[in-house]
């Protein structure tokens, strides 16, 4: 499988996820993968127009999925290597995701929320917060605070919002 195959059915696999966690088990299909998987906003905000939902990888694709989408800008990556180290000395892939994801949430006012895995690693979840319900993974000092996938959607949506 390609990267971008990869990145697809990754991308497929959280908007389940996430579908089965904020409807509570009964829907798995409130979320789908972006238009051009987010490229859509980053091509609008160039051009100096503003995009009122489509920014990250992740959209509702129903009104009960929105409660999500309308307080989250959610990218999803999935690479070999995350490069957690490189992190820590303010380089790498991370680092450029992260401020990127940043500055998608300040301009669109909502919050970042990356859903990031490294092959053959459980799933991560990272947030420019500590949530407090959920004993996080550990906190960066770039505002960076990661957690387990499956240890968040243990808790209603309701927590996190």
């Amino acid at each position: 499988m390609n990267s971008k195959q990869k990145g697809s059915s990754f991308e497929r696999e959280i908007c389940r996820k996430l579908s089965l966690w904020v409807s509570e088990g009964n829907s798995d299909d409130l979320y789908w993968r972006s238009a051009m998987s987010g490229g859509r906003a980053t091509v609008r905000t160039k051009k100096g127009q503003k995009t009122t939902h489509g920014q990250g990888d992740i959209s509702s694709v129903t009104p009960e999925g929105s409660i999500l989408t309308d307080n989250f800008v959610i990218e999803c990556k999935n690479y070999n290597s995350i490069g957690f180290s490189n992190f820590l000395y303010n380089k790498g892939v991370l680092k450029e995701i992260w401020s990127k994801l940043l500055k998608e949430s300040i301009e669109s006012n909502k919050h970042p929320l990356l859903v990031i895995k490294e092959n053959r690693k459980p799933v991560l979840v990272c947030f420019n917060r500590n949530i407090g319900f959920i004993p996080f993974l550990c906190k960066f000092k770039q505002g960076l605070v990661v957690y387990y996938f499956d240890d968040l959607i243990k808790f209603s949506i309701m927590e996190l919002l």
